[in-house]
């Protein structure tokens, strides 16, 4: 009686670890499609795609969703704006 116990003990563990690991992958590909800065007709169809399967959408999503690095003079023009926007404040207060 003893190993049944046991066996379903681990059954218990080991299901509850495959369900929380999805949970966090499901979690994790719904919240990066909502922050993602695309149409609302390509957030709609992710979500559908991550919400109908499980499993298998968001393994999809993370495979197939490139993240789109900026260019090197993308990142200097930044760069370059952000020390103008700092270099025209105030330092002290203002009169």
């Amino acid at each position: 009686m003893t190993v049944l116990a046991v066996s379903t003990f681990f059954q218990v563990v080991f299901g509850s670890m495959l369900v929380i690991a999805v949970m966090i992958l499901w979690v994790a590909a719904i919240v990066d499609v909502i922050r993602t800065q695309h149409s609302g007709l390509r957030i709609a169809a992710m979500l559908v795609l991550i919400l109908i399967l499980p499993i298998l959408g968001p393994l999809l999503y993370f495979a197939f969703n490139r993240p789109k690095h900026a260019s090197a003079e993308e990142m200097y023009m930044a760069q370059a704006d952000l020390h103008r926007d700092v270099a025209r404040r105030s330092v002290g207060p203002t009169p």
